[in-house]
């Protein structure tokens, strides 16, 4: 008797990326989200593999994983912002 795996799998990444979108929501540290986005991501890429989308898994992985989260975190870290519990920003 064989078990097919993969709709289980399938569940459990689809769980995992919603988990990590909702987390991305409710997050209040900026670069915590873009964690968690990137982390979205790679779970919306895993879920077209799934699908049998391979090319659309790649390009989910290499432009929003590769380019768009790496731009948001430069972003994050070229922004000034005052510190918790410290003064203004010079």
């Amino acid at each position: 008797m064989v078990v097919d795996l993969s709709p289980y799998l399938f569940m459990v990444f689809a769980g995992l990326t919603i988990g990590a979108a909702i987390t991305v929501m409710v997050t209040k540290e900026i670069v915590r989200a873009a964690f968690f986005l990137a982390f979205a991501f790679i779970g919306v890429g895993i879920i077209y593999l799934f699908l049998n989308a391979e090319f659309l898994a790649l390009i989910q992985i290499l432009v929003y994983v590769g380019a768009i989260n790496v731009l948001i975190l430069f972003g994050v870290m070229l922004t000034k912002r005052r510190l918790l519990g410290g003064g203004q920003c010079e």
